[in-house]
């Protein structure tokens, strides 16, 4: 009689292990799933402000190639070291990445530029920038 009991006692816990094993499995694949999708749409994001500040730090660095009194030596080495962090950014998501410190310190140097070259720095954003 007290075998029925016992097996009846630990029938609770072999369902409550079971289930955590399973919901475990399924948690996987939904985080991993999810994560994905949270890459993809913050991946996004971030690429496309990169793409913004290499394309207008480039077009810069033209600008005053093709006429050195257009821009003087201190607003040249500014965008000269905004274009170095640029491209420091890791293309790909690691240990050390911190994709969001490196952003906001290319956020506040294109505005230190920005400003210095008497741009409305807010007027050349793109409209769906991230804030970090």
């Amino acid at each position: 009689m007290d075998d029925a009991f016992d097996k009846a006692a630990n029938l609770e816990d072999e369902f409550e292990d079971v289930g955590y094993i399973e919901g475990f499995e399924a948690g996987k694949i939904v985080g991993h799933i999810e994560g994905r999708e949270m890459g993809c749409d913050n991946g996004l994001g971030i690429g496309r402000d990169l793409g913004f500040y290499r394309g207008w730090v480039q077009q810069w660095l033209r600008a005053a190639a093709a006429r050195p009194d257009f821009v003087s030596d201190r607003v040249l080495k500014k965008l000269t070291a905004l274009q170095s962090d640029i491209d420091k950014v890791p293309m790909a998501n690691g240990e050390g990445a911190d994709f969001g410190e490196r952003l906001k310190s290319i956020q506040l140097k294109f505005k230190a530029v920005s400003a210095m070259l008497g741009i409305n720095a807010a007027a050349e954003l793109p409209s769906t920038t991230l804030s970090y």
